[in-house]
């Protein structure tokens, strides 16, 4: 059973913590966006639009502290590209599996181990899953 506040990755809880402490999912904003083929703007400033879909979903999440392990774990989710993702999804009022990738993550490297990497801690890391 899915429970509301995490997200599945290929049917696993999404793999997270801050330093091996934390195993939820972080907090993260949803989005529903649409998606436009060849949108202009006419002589006189209006829009024209040619949407070709619409509640694209999106997740966006901004972790405040990762170690290196958890910064490779992160990166290593981006092999292969396409994974499915599924969470509860307000739009639809129930979990929803989507076939989604990972965005580039951002990070700062506020700290770098000089003897091994996977204790290099890094801050401010973002990063989103956008679906197919």
């Amino acid at each position: 059973m899915y429970e509301y506040d995490k997200v599945y990755i290929n049917g696993q809880e999404f793999p997270y913590s801050i330093d091996g402490v934390n195993n939820t999912v972080p907090e993260f904003d949803a989005g529903q966006n649409d998606v436009d083929l060849d949108a202009y703007t006419n002589t006189a400033g209006k829009t024209i639009r040619n949407r070709v879909r619409h509640d694209v979903k999106t997740l966006d999440f901004n972790i405040p502290t990762m170690t290196g392990k958890e910064l490779k774990k992160l990166l290593e989710l981006r092999s292969p590209v396409w994974f499915n993702c599924t969470f509860f999804d307000e739009a639809a009022w129930g979990f929803v599996t989507k076939k989604m990738y990972c965005s580039s993550p951002k990070y700062h490297k506020y700290y770098i181990d000089k003897t091994d990497p996977l204790k290099n801690i890094y801050t401010d890391i973002q990063f989103g899953f956008v679906e197919e």
